[in-house]
């Protein structure tokens, strides 16, 4: 079996293990019972296990793995290189905010939660990104792809804004407009939106790079 088939299995294990293993720890925690102040339905629970980033571009992920392996039509869209170096960019986004903003402040988790905080937010954006840069074509991204590459994460921000009132939730505190240090007001939309252009930004820079990284493997790949 070549190498690159044998990355993507190992690659796919890491992230289907990552997310079963995050999904047991939030069925766990909010099963229906009688006694549980945070019970929930199964389908509600599984909504809420969707509403964060970590565990939809994950799936992502390996969905286009799975579009790297198979012929499949419904995988079209994740084939595109647009996409896939918009995932990396993603991914990153992911790696860093967790741990530069969220890690600090988790201490004594189940071991299930720390296993599961490791292979989604290191182990599977490094081996992704290593994909990316290795085994994926490269040299047809421009300058002007930047935009699109940035569509899937400003969907997921709306997403997210839309459902928060509704529901009465929001996944991360940075898209909660009614989140307050202790003894400040709320944020509310205006603290929302700073947090979220600088986020934009940050990633916005990060896929500038990436489109100038894939020129220079195409024309380094180029026979002399």
């Amino acid at each position: 079996m070549p190498l690159r088939s044998w990355y993507l299995g190992l690659a796919i294990a890491m992230g289907a293990v990552g997310l079963a293993l995050d999904f047991e720890a939030i069925a766990g925690t909010m099963i229906v019972g009688p006694h549980n102040p945070v019970a929930r339905s199964f389908g509600n629970m599984l909504v809420y296990y969707w509403t964060f980033l970590t565990n939809l571009s994950n799936l992502a992920l390996l969905l286009t793995y799975l579009s790297a392996l198979t012929t499949w039509r419904w995988l079209g869209w994740f084939r595109h290189p647009v996409t896939r170096a918009g995932m990396a960019g993603i991914i990153a986004l992911v790696m860093g905010f967790y741990h530069f903003m969220l890690a600090p402040a988790l201490h004594d988790l189940p071991e299930t939660i720390t296993v599961s905080n490791i292979l989604l937010h290191y182990c599977t954006p490094v081996l992704f990104l290593l994909w990316w840069l290795v085994f994926s074509a490269h040299g047809t991204l421009r300058w002007r792809d930047m935009p699109m590459m940035l569509v899937p994460g400003l969907t997921y921000v709306g997403y997210v804004l839309v459902r928060g009132p509704i529901a009465g939730e929001y996944p991360y505190t940075i898209l909660d407009p009614t989140f307050a240090l202790p003894g400040q007001a709320p944020q509310g939309y205006p603290g929302v939106a700073i947090g979220v252009g600088v986020l934009v930004a940050m990633v916005a820079i990060f896929d500038l790079l990436l489109i100038g990284i894939d020129g220079l493997i195409a024309r380094r790949r180029q026979p002399a």
